[in-house]
């Protein structure tokens, strides 16, 4: 989190909606200049929308806590919302880690997210995860990169694996009915897309380690809508 409040220096305010945390955050927050407002946790999208709710500015960037705005970034923000000719949102690219090392092959090269808006132009989605943005109005995508530092490890990983497909299973239960064989069908096909196909393996070890966790991901994610389709009790 420290990373991330000081690389939002460029800002007139920066406010920190804190899920009723016992670590010491909120502290360590006001102790950066952030605004805390205390809430109990409910979910991705709402406490983002919260966030978004308590900002007075004209303006509106979110940025979750393993990210880092680079300061070529941070001037670009500026300069675009003083043109006259701004636009409603604006996209911005997202360069991610893995395992301690930049991933700059596959499909995480195109990690491209809405992450600064106009005030009252922007509403998060209500998706319980992969939450995002929809603007009215014009969107452009920034040319600088928002740096993330994500999946340092592979507990980290698998831990975040069960608790986002958990969340993204109770999403999809009442879409297409899935069959218990289409788990099975992503340890390869997904595997051999990120792999192979979108050229993953020119990251070595960690591309294979990111291709066999998404491959995971997705296999468990069907497993877990299947599950939940026919035990409805055990949601």
């Amino acid at each position: 989190m420290e990373r991330c409040l000081a690389s939002l220096g460029f800002t007139d305010e920066i406010v920190v909606v804190d899920g009723l945390s016992h670590d010491g955050t909120p502290d360590l927050a006001r102790k950066l200049g952030a605004r805390v407002v205390s809430r109990l946790w409910t979910g991705y999208a709402n406490q983002k929308q919260f966030a978004i709710d308590q900002a007075v500015g004209d303006w509106i960037f979110l940025c979750d806590t393993d990210e880092e705005v680079t300061p070529s970034l941070a001037r670009e923000i500026t300069e675009s919302i003083r043109q006259s000719s701004a636009a409603e949102g604006y996209r911005v690219k997202r360069r991610n880690q893995f395992l301690g090392d930049w991933i700059e092959v596959g499909p995480w090269t195109d990690d491209v997210e809405i992450r600064l808006f106009k005030r009252g132009r922007g509403r998060m989605t209500t998706s319980s995860v992969h939450e995002g943005v929809a603007v009215q109005g014009s969107v452009r995508t920034l040319s600088n990169v928002l740096n993330h530092y994500t999946h340092p490890s592979i507990a980290e990983s698998i831990e975040r694996l069960n608790r986002y497909t958990s969340l993204e299973a109770a999403d999809r239960v009442g879409r297409r009915r899935i069959m218990a064989i289409e788990s099975a069908f992503p340890l390869v096909g997904v595997f051999f897309n990120y792999y192979f196909a979108k050229g993953c393996w020119r990251a070595g070890m960690r591309g294979f380690l990111l291709s066999a966790i998404t491959a995971m991901y997705k296999s468990t994610l069907y497993m877990k809508i299947y599950w939940l389709q026919r035990v409805p009790r055990s949601r």
